[in-house]
């Protein structure tokens, strides 16, 4: 009987959490655009960007790689059709993009990157409390 009873109490913290579960938030030029994610422990993450809003589905590596980076594969499941910070487009449900994302020893910022290196980056992106 106890289990109902946590699941509607909320969804606890666990010490197994992804270091990407929860929510992050990235600002750009000159901090007149931010991008949020909220990722969730469900494998869904809420984004924002600008004017756009995205719903997707995530697979993230549990572990991280030699190098550090963690790939992380999102998949658009809907979205509004409007530009994001950078002027760019989603081309909707179903698309998926690659990254590879790599964390602080704090585990609170995370870089994010095209690939598993650090020539094509971006971030910080900060962990919100």
């Amino acid at each position: 009987m106890t289990a109902p009873l946590l699941q509607a109490a909320g969804e606890p913290a666990t010490a197994n959490a992804h270091p990407l579960t929860g929510t992050w938030s990235w600002s750009l030029f000159g901090g007149s655009c931010t991008e949020t994610w909220q990722y969730r422990s469900n494998r869904t993450v809420l984004s924002t960007s600008g004017q756009e809003v995205a719903e997707k589905t995530y697979e993230v590596a549990k572990l991280p790689d030699a190098n550090g980076f963690y790939k992380l594969v999102e998949t658009v499941v809907r979205q509004n059709d409007k530009k994001d910070c950078s002027g760019a487009l989603l081309e909707g449900p179903g698309e998926q993009i690659t990254r590879f994302i790599q964390f602080n020893p704090q585990r609170d910022k995370m870089l994010v990157c095209e690939k598993a290196s650090l020539k094509a980056c971006f971030g910080p992106v900060s962990k919100m409390q």
